[in-house]
């Protein structure tokens, strides 16, 4: 999740097209990780919060919002991804292992 994030937020222009992937990535590998049982529906649900803020960004950006407001959800995900990742190890490795 964490890589996630960097991956579509590290760039100077946030695309929201690129972060449609990337949330497309995550929801189709979160269920087939969850549904093969690699992983539990404790961490699909964590997951899932952070498919969700990337989702929320995306509309941001859409929206034209302002770049203070940006900087505060990227750094909220950021936290929840850090939180989530000392939570659950290594949840993503085990995304990470689909891409």
């Amino acid at each position: 999740m964490i890589t996630s994030i960097d991956s579509v937020i590290g760039q100077e222009t946030r695309i929201p097209s690129q972060i449609n992937r990337e949330v497309e990535f995550l929801s189709s590998t979160l269920s087939l990780l969850r549904d093969s049982g690699i992983i539990s529906n404790d961490e699909f649900l964590a997951a899932g919060s952070i498919q969700g803020g990337l989702n929320l960004l995306s509309a941001m950006i859409s929206n034209s919002a302002d770049s203070e407001e940006l900087e505060i959800q990227i750094s909220s995900l950021k936290d929840r991804a850090l939180s989530i990742c000392k939570r659950f190890p290594n949840l993503d490795g085990k995304i990470e292992s689909k891409r």
